[in-house]
């Protein structure tokens, strides 16, 4: 009878060992898909050992049998504190200097293999018959009560913070609970034994591990909580850098990434449970967006400060083929929303001056063209040729021309209205649209640029330079009908024969014949 008791406790030890070595083994072949999934697997072929040698223990009849199968438990127990509590800091995101984790378990694991040398693990050693088992009892030493101190204040920190520091998603709490449970029972066990109340003054801490198998089962197979899959999602949702929030379907805040709290002050008061049009009282518009249609819109928000653009992205939740609820994602893309603008700017606009390049005038000139058309409304366009800049390019050097470019864009500018378009159609030569204007108030405002050209000098490397321009217009008619080739070609002509009467003047098409040569 003594044999068989002694039998099956060993062989449900070994039963143990085996199951949380496949467990160690399932972990760690998760380990591409969370970063925690090798800590936890180490932290499972631990127990493994120390249930396993333990299994060995209780079957042996001799000291020195025993003493062997003790050194095998000790390739597993000391690191059991250390990972437990690695493990749930890492699982909550709080970051420490971990090696010192394995300050003290290092200690106990040379402490107990070298013994016989100092005594400082344990003492002495004896081999007592307690009922059908062999039992080794041990005068423990300084390092062995230090090693069960942090033994057992490293489970219980570890289990306080799966209890109450906030996690990586608030809404685990079942989980939570299956971990601290599956962690206090072996240490009940081990206290137990330490208090000496423990059946033939057994260690019920390995055989506690069996319990923690079953608990271990219905969390990774039911509840999820050590399922390494939604680990590594639960971390992407932590530490996501867009803002993300979970609405059910009674528009009820269920969830919420750190990244939102930060940019949404109000949630930091808000809890899962709260309705979202309330938690979001003073932001009606992102209220709005949230609990609207799924789809993609743009909004403004205040963040750090200044007015910057989101994109919010509301999707449905499906759970089942079912709607369950909604996840809006509010991604900042004020810097690709400034990007854009630059390169739109820098694609319509010419480098030098600033004002419309060639491809941007003729596109503006396009619209106002179809405009006109649409309402019979006149419109005017003025091409502008500099006076002998070829010989100031010359003379003086590209820095005096680029400096005579930009004082007559300057000039030009100040006497258009604001509706007007003035582009950079060459080198030299500029283009102006002058909307809803006809032949006589075009040649009104071409007088007005000539004049405050030619009225200015220009003065680079000590150098005075009288400035002066010409100007061709042409004025599109609505009886006419021509096209924008056709417009421009006119005040091309127009231009030429301002610049054959002596330059510094304005002439208008008046279907004179002549061209360029």
């Amino acid at each position: 009878m003594s044999l068989s008791v002694v039998t099956m406790v060993r062989l449900f030890l070994t039963v143990v060992a085996l199951v949380l070595a496949v467990m160690a083994l399932s972990a760690w072949n998760r380990r591409r898909l969370a970063p925690e999934a090798p800590i936890f697997a180490l932290l499972i072929l631990s127990a493994a050992l120390y249930c396993f040698g333990y299994a060995g223990e209780v079957a042996q009849t001799t000291l020195a049998g025993a003493l062997f199968w003790l050194h095998v438990e000790y390739l597993g127990v000391p690191w059991i504190p250390a990972l437990w509590l690695l493990g749930a800091r890492k699982q909550h995101g709080l970051s420490s200097r971990n090696s010192l984790l394995f300050a003290v378990p290092l200690m106990a694991f040379a402490g107990e293999q070298t013994t016989p040398l100092h005594g400082l693990y344990d003492r002495s050693i004896q081999l007592i018959a307690r009922g059908p088992f062999w039992v080794a009892t041990a005068d423990r030493g300084p390092i062995a009560w230090l090693y069960i101190a942090y033994l057992n204040l490293a489970i219980l920190y570890g289990a306080w913070i799966y209890v109450f520091h906030p996690p990586a998603s608030v809404h685990r709490r079942m989980q939570r609970w299956v971990m601290v449970a599956s962690s206090l029972v072996p240490l009940g066990g081990y206290l137990i034994y330490l208090c000496g109340w423990s059946p033939w003054g057994l260690d019920l801490a390995p055989p506690m591990l069996g319990v923690t198998v079953i608990l271990g089962y219905v969390a990774v197979f039911r509840l999820g909580c050590m399922d390494l899959i939604p680990m590594a999602r639960s971390l992407v949702f932590h530490n996501m850098r867009d803002a993300v929030l979970i609405v059910d379907l009674r528009h009820r805040l269920v969830d919420f990434n750190p990244a939102a709290r930060e940019l949404l002050p109000c949630l930091a008061t808000a809890s899962p449970g709260d309705d979202l049009a309330r938690v979001l009282s003073k932001m009606p518009a992102l209220a709005e967006a949230l609990l609207g249609p799924d789809g993609v819109r743009t909004l403004d928000l205040e963040a750090g400060g200044e007015r910057q653009q989101f994109n919010v992205r509301v999707f449905p939740l499906l759970q089942d083929k079912e709607r369950s609820g909604s996840a809006a994602i509010l991604a900042n893309v004020t810097a690709q929303v400034r990007m854009v603008h630059e390169l739109r700017h820098s694609a319509e606009t010419d480098a030098l001056t600033g004002v419309a390049n060639r491809r941007s005038f003729l596109a503006a000139l396009e619209r106002e063209l179809a405009r006109s058309a649409r309402h019979s409304e006149p419109f005017s366009v003025a091409l502008v040729d500099l006076d002998c800049f070829k010989a100031i390019n010359d003379q003086m050097g590209h820095h005096a021309g680029d400096s005579v470019l930009l004082a007559v864009t300057a000039r030009i500018l100040q006497c258009l209205r604001a509706s007007d378009v003035l582009g950079r159609y060459g080198g030299d030569e500029f283009a102006i649209l002058l909307p809803q204007t006809d032949k006589e108030g075009a040649a009104k405002v071409a007088e007005r640029i000539r004049t405050a050209v030619a009225n200015s000098t220009l003065d680079v490397d000590d150098q005075a330079i009288q400035l002066s321009i010409s100007l061709g217009l042409a004025t599109w008619d609505a009886a006419e009908g021509v096209d924008r080739r056709q417009l421009l070609k006119r005040a091309d002509k127009a231009l030429y024969q301002a610049k054959a009467l002596g330059r510094n003047r304005a002439a208008a098409w008046n279907g004179l014949a002549s061209s360029r040569k």
